[in-house]
């Protein structure tokens, strides 16, 4: 599977002038009879989450694997990479860069019920006066479809 869109991208700000950028998303994936492999791609502008930024032009790409172990049973492996350009009315204001990684399991009971366990480490780095962090968060769970 193939999936890929562009175009250009404006943007207006009422003290900052216009700007205009290109934008690309792009899907390729594999399916196989137990496992499927996907990776997603994206390159644009996106709302600024810093103070000061007026615009952020985003590069994000990321690799997921979900495999069948068992018929009952699957895990899904994901690594996610994140690179974020920022300007201010002043100019540059620096970049900042996020990895995120994933690990799961996913128990189906039966065909409505499903328990899943999840672990997912995020390391972002600093901004200006904006610090980084890393964080690591576990989630279980059970899932009801109807």
């Amino acid at each position: 599977m193939v999936r890929v869109r562009g175009g250009e991208s404006f943007r207006s700000l009422e003290n900052e002038g216009n700007t205009a950028s290109p934008y690309f998303e792009g899907t390729l994936g594999y399916v196989s009879s137990n496992h499927s492999l996907n990776w997603t791609t994206g390159y644009g502008f996106e709302s600024p989450t810093a103070t000061g930024v007026t615009t952020t032009k985003t590069w994000r790409t990321g690799l997921n694997l979900t495999y069948d172990l068992t018929s009952r049973l699957s895990s899904t492996t994901g690594v996610y990479y994140h690179h974020d350009e920022n300007q201010g009315a002043t100019g540059s204001t620096g970049t900042q860069d996020s990895l995120d990684l994933l690990v799961g399991l996913r128990y189906t009971i039966n065909k409505r019920l499903a328990l899943h366990v999840n672990y997912n480490y995020t390391s972002q780095s600093s901004l200006g006066a904006t610090p980084g962090y890393s964080r690591n968060r576990y989630s279980a769970g059970l899932s009801y479809t109807y």
